[in-house]
């Protein structure tokens, strides 16, 4: 039964993350140039304090991903356990990891934004200009190693054990498998500050691939549950 209530609760959660990232992906698509993650700090601060809801969004969402996350980890994990004990443990912490930092950074950046865009507009030059200088200090993970290489990790190794075990169909794993890469093309948009890359993971990962896996597991997890087994 314990078994069971997990699938269902994972599964409901997996189907909320996917359509957290379908929302996320079509909002980042049509954000201000000045709101994207790669623009200009001061500018950034500037258009959060007159334009404040898509941006706020995009934080919120992600943070909530950041929970339900957690949820579906245990899941994915205990479903995959058969396939292999050593790798399904350690894939689970780096999603746990990944998806409790997502979680504490984006609730973080939106409650400090909110903060810093409201003052500077009123701070003189000197402050300003501190205030954009510092502006990669407000997140915990400026680059996304943990809250999206980590997840990515995780949801590579499992659709991979996944695959070798047949526990997925095919289409399923490798889906998986592209969606783990695509994780990795947002760190890579970060770490070499490319708007480009940022957009296509937005477009091919966050609006798609990405929605499409999670929603399509959790699925599986609660017809799992509701079929007893």
């Amino acid at each position: 039964m314990r078994g069971l209530a997990l699938k269902e609760l994972g599964g409901t959660c997996a189907i909320l993350v996917g359509a957290c990232y379908i929302v996320i992906g079509i909002n980042y698509l049509v954000l201000p140039p000045e709101q994207a993650a790669t623009a200009d700090p001061a500018q950034f601060l500037l258009s959060f304090a007159s334009r404040p809801t898509q941006i706020s969004l995009q934080y919120l969402l992600f943070g909530a991903i950041g929970l339900l996350g957690l949820a579906v980890v245990p899941a994915v994990c205990d479903r995959v356990r058969p396939a292999s004990e050593g790798w399904v443990r350690w894939g689970g912490n780096l999603g746990v990891l990944g998806f409790a930092v997502t979680a504490l950074n984006f609730f973080r950046i939106y409650g400090i934004q909110r903060g810093r865009a409201a003052l500077f507009g009123l701070a003189e030059p000197a402050v300003r200009q501190i205030m954009a200088s510092t502006d990669d200090l407000v997140s915990l993970d400026p680059q996304g190693w943990l809250g999206f290489g980590a997840v990515g990790l995780w949801v590579l190794i499992m659709s991979w054990l996944a695959l070798r075990g047949g526990l997925w169909p095919k289409a399923l794993g490798g889906l998986g498998i592209a969606v783990g890469i695509l994780y990795f093309l947002v760190v890579a948009a970060f770490l070499f500050e490319s708007e480009t890359l940022l957009a296509l993971a937005a477009g091919l990962g966050a609006a798609v691939a990405g929605p499409i896996w999670y929603i399509w597991v959790g699925l599986r997890l609660r017809r799992e549950s509701a079929q007893g087994g």
